[in-house]
Protein backbone atom coordinates (compact mmCIF):
# COMPACT_ATOMS: atom_id res chain seq x y z
CA UNK A 1 0.00 0.00 0.00
CA UNK A 2 1.43 3.22 -0.81
CA UNK A 3 1.85 6.04 1.76
CA UNK A 4 2.20 9.89 1.62
CA UNK A 5 5.82 10.47 2.04
CA UNK A 6 5.34 13.90 1.53
CA UNK A 7 4.84 14.10 5.45
CA UNK A 8 7.80 12.92 6.30
CA UNK A 9 10.26 15.60 7.81
CA UNK A 10 13.33 15.29 5.50
CA UNK A 11 10.83 15.51 2.59
CA UNK A 12 9.41 18.79 3.86
CA UNK A 13 12.36 20.24 4.62
CA UNK A 14 14.05 19.07 1.17
CA UNK A 15 10.58 20.66 -0.42
CA UNK A 16 11.18 23.71 1.61
CA UNK A 17 14.73 24.81 0.41
CA UNK A 18 13.50 23.98 -3.39
CA UNK A 19 10.42 26.65 -3.47
CA UNK A 20 12.82 29.17 -1.08
CA UNK A 21 14.68 29.57 -4.32
CA UNK A 22 11.38 29.98 -6.32
CA UNK A 23 9.90 33.79 -5.89
CA UNK A 24 6.43 32.37 -7.57
CA UNK A 25 4.43 31.37 -4.94
CA UNK A 26 1.48 30.41 -7.27
CA UNK A 27 3.39 27.70 -8.85
CA UNK A 28 4.86 26.03 -5.28
CA UNK A 29 1.90 23.44 -4.95
CA UNK A 30 2.49 22.40 -8.79
CA UNK A 31 5.97 21.67 -7.89
CA UNK A 32 5.53 20.39 -4.73
CA UNK A 33 3.24 17.82 -5.63
CA UNK A 34 5.63 17.30 -9.26
CA UNK A 35 8.36 16.72 -6.64
CA UNK A 36 6.37 14.18 -4.47
CA UNK A 37 4.86 12.19 -7.41
CA UNK A 38 8.43 11.64 -8.61
CA UNK A 39 9.99 10.43 -4.28
CA UNK A 40 7.04 8.43 -3.80
CA UNK A 41 8.27 6.44 -6.73
CA UNK A 42 11.25 6.17 -6.03
CA UNK A 43 10.81 5.53 -2.38
CA UNK A 44 8.36 2.50 -2.39
CA UNK A 45 10.62 0.81 -4.99
CA UNK A 46 12.93 1.13 -2.28
CA UNK A 47 10.66 0.30 0.14
CA UNK A 48 10.02 -3.23 -1.36
CA UNK A 49 13.70 -3.49 -2.15
CA UNK A 50 14.07 -4.10 1.36
CA UNK A 51 14.82 -0.94 2.69
CA UNK A 52 13.38 0.62 5.75
CA UNK A 53 11.66 3.71 5.60
CA UNK A 54 14.12 5.99 6.41
CA UNK A 55 16.73 4.44 4.47
CA UNK A 56 14.59 4.72 1.53
CA UNK A 57 13.35 7.90 1.81
CA UNK A 58 16.93 9.48 2.52
CA UNK A 59 18.18 7.24 -0.75
CA UNK A 60 15.70 8.82 -2.73
CA UNK A 61 16.00 12.26 -1.66
CA UNK A 62 20.05 11.87 -2.50
CA UNK A 63 19.25 10.51 -6.15
CA UNK A 64 16.61 13.61 -6.37
CA UNK A 65 19.87 15.73 -6.35
CA UNK A 66 20.75 19.10 -4.28
CA UNK A 67 17.83 20.88 -3.49
CA UNK A 68 19.48 24.57 -3.75
CA UNK A 69 20.33 23.48 -7.39
CA UNK A 70 17.05 22.12 -8.39
CA UNK A 71 15.35 25.58 -6.59
CA UNK A 72 18.00 27.77 -8.49
CA UNK A 73 16.54 25.77 -11.74
CA UNK A 74 12.74 25.80 -11.32
CA UNK A 75 13.27 29.45 -10.56
CA UNK A 76 14.63 30.34 -13.94
CA UNK A 77 12.47 28.12 -15.69
CA UNK A 78 9.15 29.26 -13.75
CA UNK A 79 9.65 33.14 -13.74
CA UNK A 80 7.58 35.37 -15.53
CA UNK A 81 7.92 36.35 -18.72
CA UNK A 82 7.24 39.79 -20.04
CA UNK A 83 6.44 40.54 -23.71
CA UNK A 84 8.24 43.33 -24.10
CA UNK A 85 8.05 43.59 -28.26
CA UNK A 86 4.21 43.63 -27.80
CA UNK A 87 4.10 46.16 -25.32
CA UNK A 88 6.11 48.20 -27.33
CA UNK A 89 4.37 47.84 -30.25
CA UNK A 90 0.84 48.75 -28.53
CA UNK A 91 2.79 51.85 -27.12
CA UNK A 92 3.94 52.91 -30.14
CA UNK A 93 -0.16 52.80 -31.50
CA UNK A 94 -1.48 54.29 -28.83
CA UNK A 95 0.97 56.91 -29.19
CA UNK A 96 0.09 57.39 -32.86
CA UNK A 97 -3.85 57.68 -31.49
CA UNK A 98 -3.04 60.48 -28.90
CA UNK A 99 -1.17 62.82 -31.53
CA UNK A 100 -4.03 62.46 -34.14
CA UNK A 101 -6.00 63.31 -31.64
CA UNK A 102 -3.89 66.23 -30.78
CA UNK A 103 -4.38 66.81 -34.85
CA UNK A 104 -7.68 67.44 -34.67
CA UNK A 105 -7.22 70.19 -32.57
CA UNK A 106 -6.45 72.05 -35.97
CA UNK A 107 -8.00 69.79 -38.30
CA UNK A 108 -11.23 70.34 -37.17
CA UNK A 109 -10.43 74.08 -35.60
CA UNK A 110 -13.61 75.72 -37.85
CA UNK A 111 -16.31 73.25 -36.21
CA UNK A 112 -16.85 75.42 -32.97
CA UNK A 113 -14.13 74.05 -31.38
CA UNK A 114 -14.73 70.90 -31.63
CA UNK A 115 -11.72 69.13 -31.98
CA UNK A 116 -10.08 70.53 -28.79
CA UNK A 117 -11.52 67.76 -26.76
CA UNK A 118 -10.46 64.93 -28.16
CA UNK A 119 -7.20 64.64 -27.11
CA UNK A 120 -7.61 65.38 -23.35
CA UNK A 121 -10.74 62.74 -23.63
CA UNK A 122 -8.63 60.15 -25.56
CA UNK A 123 -5.85 60.84 -23.06
CA UNK A 124 -8.19 60.21 -19.95
CA UNK A 125 -9.12 56.91 -21.87
CA UNK A 126 -5.61 55.66 -22.88
CA UNK A 127 -4.77 56.71 -19.12
CA UNK A 128 -7.60 54.31 -17.63
CA UNK A 129 -6.97 51.80 -20.00
CA UNK A 130 -3.40 51.74 -19.23
CA UNK A 131 -4.29 51.63 -15.33
CA UNK A 132 -6.52 48.44 -16.03
CA UNK A 133 -3.65 46.97 -18.35
CA UNK A 134 -1.15 46.67 -15.38
CA UNK A 135 -3.89 44.94 -12.73
CA UNK A 136 -5.11 42.37 -15.34
CA UNK A 137 -1.40 41.48 -16.48
CA UNK A 138 -0.64 40.92 -12.45
CA UNK A 139 -3.81 39.13 -12.24
CA UNK A 140 -4.32 34.98 -12.52
CA UNK A 141 -6.08 35.03 -15.72
CA UNK A 142 -6.71 31.53 -15.03
CA UNK A 143 -9.35 32.74 -12.46
CA UNK A 144 -11.41 34.45 -14.77
CA UNK A 145 -12.19 30.71 -16.37
CA UNK A 146 -14.70 30.27 -13.27
CA UNK A 147 -16.68 33.09 -13.72
CA UNK A 148 -17.26 32.51 -17.91
CA UNK A 149 -20.47 31.22 -17.68
CA UNK A 150 -21.22 33.78 -15.07
CA UNK A 151 -19.77 36.54 -17.92
CA UNK A 152 -21.87 34.83 -20.88
CA UNK A 153 -24.79 35.47 -18.38
CA UNK A 154 -24.23 39.38 -17.90
CA UNK A 155 -23.17 40.00 -20.65
CA UNK A 156 -26.39 39.28 -22.58
CA UNK A 157 -28.73 40.47 -19.90
CA UNK A 158 -26.55 44.03 -20.63
CA UNK A 159 -27.26 43.82 -23.97
CA UNK A 160 -31.05 43.25 -23.40
CA UNK A 161 -31.15 46.15 -20.45
CA UNK A 162 -29.42 48.18 -22.53
CA UNK A 163 -31.62 47.70 -25.82
CA UNK A 164 -34.61 49.03 -23.16
CA UNK A 165 -33.44 51.80 -21.45
CA UNK A 166 -30.00 52.82 -22.96
CA UNK A 167 -29.13 55.80 -24.80
CA UNK A 168 -30.85 56.27 -28.48
CA UNK A 169 -28.28 57.10 -31.22
CA UNK A 170 -30.22 56.75 -35.04
CA UNK A 171 -33.01 54.81 -34.02
CA UNK A 172 -30.56 52.28 -32.26
CA UNK A 173 -30.26 51.99 -27.97
CA UNK A 174 -26.80 50.63 -28.08
CA UNK A 175 -25.51 53.22 -25.03
CA UNK A 176 -25.28 53.86 -21.29
CA UNK A 177 -24.10 56.32 -18.99
CA UNK A 178 -21.85 55.71 -15.80
CA UNK A 179 -20.97 59.08 -14.47
CA UNK A 180 -18.55 60.54 -16.88
CA UNK A 181 -18.45 57.59 -19.32
CA UNK A 182 -20.97 56.64 -21.98
CA UNK A 183 -20.76 52.88 -22.65
CA UNK A 184 -21.16 51.53 -26.06
CA UNK A 185 -22.53 48.10 -24.50
CA UNK A 186 -22.76 46.69 -27.92
CA UNK A 187 -18.88 47.29 -28.59
CA UNK A 188 -17.73 46.44 -25.90
CA UNK A 189 -20.02 43.19 -25.87
CA UNK A 190 -17.59 41.48 -28.42
CA UNK A 191 -14.51 41.42 -25.85
CA UNK A 192 -17.01 40.18 -23.20
CA UNK A 193 -18.16 37.23 -25.29
CA UNK A 194 -14.62 36.42 -26.17
CA UNK A 195 -13.47 35.98 -22.62
CA UNK A 196 -16.47 34.10 -21.43
CA UNK A 197 -16.85 32.07 -24.75
CA UNK A 198 -12.92 31.00 -24.36
CA UNK A 199 -13.90 29.35 -20.94
CA UNK A 200 -17.57 27.43 -21.93
CA UNK A 201 -15.68 25.76 -24.82
CA UNK A 202 -12.90 24.44 -23.70
CA UNK A 203 -14.88 23.09 -20.61
CA UNK A 204 -17.14 21.08 -23.13
CA UNK A 205 -14.14 20.06 -25.03
CA UNK A 206 -15.57 16.26 -24.13
CA UNK A 207 -17.51 14.49 -26.92
CA UNK A 208 -20.57 13.53 -25.66
CA UNK A 209 -21.22 9.59 -26.08
CA UNK A 210 -23.58 8.93 -29.42
CA UNK A 211 -24.18 10.80 -32.82
CA UNK A 212 -27.80 12.04 -31.00
CA UNK A 213 -26.07 12.90 -27.79
CA UNK A 214 -23.24 14.79 -29.83
CA UNK A 215 -25.89 16.60 -32.24
CA UNK A 216 -28.01 17.20 -28.80
CA UNK A 217 -24.51 19.25 -27.39
CA UNK A 218 -24.23 21.21 -30.70
CA UNK A 219 -27.80 22.54 -30.45
CA UNK A 220 -27.06 23.80 -26.99
CA UNK A 221 -23.77 25.35 -27.87
CA UNK A 222 -25.27 26.77 -31.04
CA UNK A 223 -28.44 28.33 -29.17
CA UNK A 224 -25.61 29.74 -26.32
CA UNK A 225 -23.21 30.82 -29.01
CA UNK A 226 -25.01 31.88 -31.86
CA UNK A 227 -28.88 32.48 -31.79
CA UNK A 228 -28.87 34.60 -28.26
CA UNK A 229 -26.24 36.96 -29.42
CA UNK A 230 -27.25 37.08 -33.05
CA UNK A 231 -31.03 37.46 -31.99
CA UNK A 232 -29.78 40.56 -29.71
CA UNK A 233 -27.32 41.79 -32.18
CA UNK A 234 -30.14 41.82 -34.66
CA UNK A 235 -33.14 43.26 -33.13
CA UNK A 236 -31.04 46.26 -32.15
CA UNK A 237 -29.42 46.69 -35.44
CA UNK A 238 -25.73 46.36 -34.32
CA UNK A 239 -24.41 45.08 -37.78
CA UNK A 240 -20.63 46.15 -37.09
CA UNK A 241 -20.70 44.23 -33.63
CA UNK A 242 -22.71 41.06 -35.20
CA UNK A 243 -20.16 40.96 -37.90
CA UNK A 244 -17.35 41.07 -35.26
CA UNK A 245 -18.44 38.98 -32.76
CA UNK A 246 -19.14 36.39 -35.69
CA UNK A 247 -15.66 36.64 -36.93
CA UNK A 248 -14.63 36.07 -33.21
CA UNK A 249 -16.23 33.25 -32.19
CA UNK A 250 -15.44 31.42 -35.26
CA UNK A 251 -11.93 31.89 -34.58
CA UNK A 252 -12.00 30.40 -31.40
CA UNK A 253 -14.07 27.17 -32.68
CA UNK A 254 -11.73 26.37 -35.66
CA UNK A 255 -8.20 27.39 -34.06
CA UNK A 256 -8.80 26.16 -30.55
CA UNK A 257 -12.25 24.10 -30.27
CA UNK A 258 -11.81 22.41 -33.13
CA UNK A 259 -15.36 21.44 -33.42
CA UNK A 260 -16.46 21.38 -37.12
CA UNK A 261 -19.37 20.42 -36.61
CA UNK A 262 -20.38 23.59 -34.60
CA UNK A 263 -18.54 25.73 -36.39
CA UNK A 264 -20.31 24.35 -39.48
CA UNK A 265 -23.81 24.95 -37.56
CA UNK A 266 -22.57 28.57 -36.56
CA UNK A 267 -21.86 29.33 -40.15
CA UNK A 268 -25.44 28.63 -41.19
CA UNK A 269 -27.13 30.50 -38.34
CA UNK A 270 -25.16 33.48 -39.23
CA UNK A 271 -26.30 33.39 -42.46
CA UNK A 272 -29.56 32.75 -41.32
CA UNK A 273 -29.01 35.40 -38.64
CA UNK A 274 -27.72 37.96 -41.32
CA UNK A 275 -30.85 37.59 -43.09
CA UNK A 276 -33.11 38.04 -40.42
CA UNK A 277 -31.60 41.00 -39.55
CA UNK A 278 -31.99 42.56 -43.03
CA UNK A 279 -35.49 41.05 -43.12
CA UNK A 280 -36.58 43.11 -39.94
CA UNK A 281 -35.68 46.45 -41.31
CA UNK A 282 -36.27 47.01 -45.21
CA UNK A 283 -35.10 50.31 -44.63
CA UNK A 284 -31.69 49.22 -43.13
CA UNK A 285 -31.83 46.83 -45.94
CA UNK A 286 -31.87 49.06 -48.48
CA UNK A 287 -29.68 51.67 -46.83
CA UNK A 288 -27.02 48.67 -46.97
CA UNK A 289 -27.74 47.53 -50.38
CA UNK A 290 -27.22 51.41 -51.64
CA UNK A 291 -23.56 51.43 -49.56
CA UNK A 292 -22.75 48.32 -51.40
CA UNK A 293 -23.37 49.73 -54.97
CA UNK A 294 -21.71 52.87 -54.25
CA UNK A 295 -18.67 50.78 -53.17
CA UNK A 296 -18.83 49.05 -56.29
CA UNK A 297 -20.23 51.87 -58.69
CA UNK A 298 -18.69 54.85 -56.74
CA UNK A 299 -18.80 57.06 -60.40
CA UNK A 300 -21.82 55.97 -61.37
CA UNK A 301 -23.86 56.15 -58.29
CA UNK A 302 -24.87 59.55 -56.57
CA UNK A 303 -24.19 57.88 -53.40
CA UNK A 304 -20.28 57.05 -54.13
CA UNK A 305 -19.45 60.88 -52.94
CA UNK A 306 -18.33 59.33 -49.81
CA UNK A 307 -16.41 56.50 -51.42
CA UNK A 308 -14.56 58.90 -54.12
CA UNK A 309 -13.38 62.01 -52.02
CA UNK A 310 -11.82 59.02 -49.77
CA UNK A 311 -9.80 57.86 -52.74
CA UNK A 312 -9.02 61.61 -53.81
CA UNK A 313 -7.92 62.47 -50.61
CA UNK A 314 -5.00 59.36 -50.74
CA UNK A 315 -4.47 59.92 -54.24
CA UNK A 316 -3.75 63.63 -53.00
CA UNK A 317 -1.51 62.71 -50.07
CA UNK A 318 1.99 62.48 -51.67
CA UNK A 319 4.44 60.62 -50.55
CA UNK A 320 4.91 62.76 -47.51
CA UNK A 321 1.22 64.21 -47.02
CA UNK A 322 -0.58 67.81 -46.53
CA UNK A 323 0.91 68.32 -43.65
CA UNK A 324 0.20 67.59 -40.01
CA UNK A 325 -2.71 68.71 -38.33
CA UNK A 326 -4.09 69.90 -41.85
CA UNK A 327 -7.90 70.31 -42.19
CA UNK A 328 -9.50 68.15 -44.23
CA UNK A 329 -13.83 68.18 -44.86
CA UNK A 330 -13.88 66.08 -47.59
CA UNK A 331 -15.41 63.11 -45.56
CA UNK A 332 -16.60 63.00 -42.08
CA UNK A 333 -15.60 60.87 -39.55
CA UNK A 334 -11.91 61.88 -39.17
CA UNK A 335 -11.22 61.04 -35.75
CA UNK A 336 -13.44 57.88 -35.54
CA UNK A 337 -13.71 55.25 -38.48
CA UNK A 338 -11.89 57.50 -41.04
CA UNK A 339 -9.09 58.54 -39.15
CA UNK A 340 -6.32 56.37 -41.27
CA UNK A 341 -7.59 57.64 -44.36
CA UNK A 342 -7.01 61.36 -42.71
CA UNK A 343 -3.25 59.79 -41.38
CA UNK A 344 -2.13 58.69 -45.13
CA UNK A 345 -3.80 62.30 -46.28
CA UNK A 346 -1.97 64.58 -43.61
CA UNK A 347 1.45 62.13 -42.90
CA UNK A 348 1.53 60.75 -46.90
CA UNK A 349 2.11 57.47 -48.21
CA UNK A 350 5.31 56.37 -46.57
CA UNK A 351 3.45 57.01 -43.00
CA UNK A 352 0.73 55.29 -43.96
CA UNK A 353 3.08 52.14 -45.58
CA UNK A 354 4.69 52.48 -42.07
CA UNK A 355 1.70 51.63 -40.53
CA UNK A 356 0.69 48.89 -42.37
CA UNK A 357 3.87 47.56 -41.65
CA UNK A 358 3.30 48.21 -37.98
CA UNK A 359 -0.06 46.49 -37.72
CA UNK A 360 1.01 43.45 -39.33
CA UNK A 361 4.11 43.56 -37.36
CA UNK A 362 1.55 43.39 -34.32
CA UNK A 363 -0.58 40.26 -35.68
CA UNK A 364 2.62 38.34 -35.59
CA UNK A 365 3.62 38.73 -32.56
CA UNK A 366 0.28 38.01 -31.11
CA UNK A 367 -0.04 35.14 -33.11
CA UNK A 368 3.22 34.12 -31.93
CA UNK A 369 2.18 34.13 -28.26
CA UNK A 370 -0.58 32.10 -29.03
CA UNK A 371 1.33 29.63 -30.90
CA UNK A 372 3.69 29.21 -27.89
CA UNK A 373 0.63 28.24 -25.48
CA UNK A 374 -0.02 24.93 -23.83
CA UNK A 375 -3.43 26.19 -22.03
CA UNK A 376 -6.47 25.92 -24.31
CA UNK A 377 -8.44 28.59 -22.46
CA UNK A 378 -5.21 30.79 -22.62
CA UNK A 379 -5.04 30.31 -26.33
CA UNK A 380 -8.95 30.44 -26.45
CA UNK A 381 -8.28 34.18 -24.62
CA UNK A 382 -5.57 35.12 -27.10
CA UNK A 383 -7.21 33.90 -30.04
CA UNK A 384 -10.60 35.58 -29.37
CA UNK A 385 -9.78 39.00 -28.42
CA UNK A 386 -7.07 39.30 -31.01
CA UNK A 387 -9.66 38.31 -33.59
CA UNK A 388 -11.85 41.05 -32.55
CA UNK A 389 -8.86 43.54 -32.76
CA UNK A 390 -7.52 42.01 -35.81
CA UNK A 391 -10.61 42.27 -37.66
CA UNK A 392 -11.43 45.78 -37.01
CA UNK A 393 -7.84 46.40 -38.19
CA UNK A 394 -8.13 44.66 -41.61
CA UNK A 395 -11.75 46.20 -42.34
CA UNK A 396 -11.10 49.88 -41.11
CA UNK A 397 -7.43 49.87 -43.21
CA UNK A 398 -8.62 48.12 -46.08
CA UNK A 399 -11.79 50.48 -46.26
CA UNK A 400 -9.68 53.58 -45.77
CA UNK A 401 -8.52 53.28 -49.05
CA UNK A 402 -11.06 52.06 -50.92
CA UNK A 403 -11.55 48.42 -50.86
CA UNK A 404 -13.89 47.50 -48.92
CA UNK A 405 -17.29 49.35 -47.82
CA UNK A 406 -17.51 52.13 -45.42
CA UNK A 407 -18.75 51.03 -42.24
CA UNK A 408 -18.60 52.09 -38.55
CA UNK A 409 -15.60 50.22 -37.85
CA UNK A 410 -12.88 51.87 -35.96
CA UNK A 411 -9.20 51.79 -36.03
CA UNK A 412 -7.96 50.03 -32.41
CA UNK A 413 -5.74 52.46 -30.41
CA UNK A 414 -5.72 54.85 -32.94
CA UNK A 415 -9.47 56.16 -33.58
CA UNK A 416 -10.98 58.32 -30.72
CA UNK A 417 -12.71 55.54 -29.19
CA UNK A 418 -13.97 56.37 -25.74
CA UNK A 419 -14.52 53.13 -23.73
CA UNK A 420 -13.87 51.04 -26.80
CA UNK A 421 -10.43 52.31 -26.59
CA UNK A 422 -10.61 50.94 -22.92
CA UNK A 423 -11.58 47.56 -23.86
CA UNK A 424 -8.94 47.11 -26.07
CA UNK A 425 -6.07 48.11 -23.67
CA UNK A 426 -7.69 45.83 -21.46
CA UNK A 427 -7.66 42.82 -23.92
CA UNK A 428 -4.34 43.58 -24.45
CA UNK A 429 -3.69 43.19 -20.16
CA UNK A 430 -5.25 39.64 -21.24
CA UNK A 431 -2.45 38.62 -23.57
CA UNK A 432 0.26 39.81 -21.82
CA UNK A 433 -1.24 38.51 -18.67
CA UNK A 434 -1.60 34.90 -20.11
CA UNK A 435 2.03 35.15 -22.33
CA UNK A 436 3.74 35.60 -18.34
CA UNK A 437 2.07 33.05 -17.26
CA UNK A 438 3.28 30.49 -20.11
CA UNK A 439 6.37 29.07 -17.77
CA UNK A 440 4.27 28.94 -14.54
CA UNK A 441 2.32 26.34 -15.59
CA UNK A 442 3.54 22.33 -16.38
CA UNK A 443 2.51 20.51 -18.85
CA UNK A 444 -0.24 18.18 -16.59
CA UNK A 445 -1.56 21.47 -15.28
CA UNK A 446 -2.17 23.01 -18.61
CA UNK A 447 -3.49 19.67 -20.27
CA UNK A 448 -6.29 19.56 -16.32
CA UNK A 449 -6.99 23.43 -17.19
CA UNK A 450 -8.37 22.38 -20.55
CA UNK A 451 -10.31 19.56 -19.57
Amino acid sequence: MSKDWSRHESVRQYLKRICGHIKVKDVHKEIRLEMTNHLDERVEDMVQDGFSEEEAVQLALGQMGDPDQIGRQLHAAHKPVFEWSLAVLVAILLGIGLVAMYAMKFALSDDYGLGEGYFPRQSLYVAVGVLLLIGIYFMDYRKLKKFSWYLYGFTVVIMFITSQIGIGMNGNKHWLVFGPFTLDIFAISSYLFMIAIAGTLVSNKEKAAGSFMEWLAIGKMATLYFLIPVWLYAVNYALVSFIVYGFGVMAIILFVSRNYKLLLTGLVLFAAGGLAFLKLNVSYYYMLLDRLQAYLHPYSNPNGYHTLKVLESIQSAGMWGQGFGVENKMFRYIHSEMIFTYLIYSLGWVFGAAMVALVLLFAVKVISVSRKLRDPYAKGLVVGLFSVIGFHYLWNMLMSVGLLPITGMTMPFISYGGTQTIMEIAAIGVILSVYRRKNMLGRASAESTGS
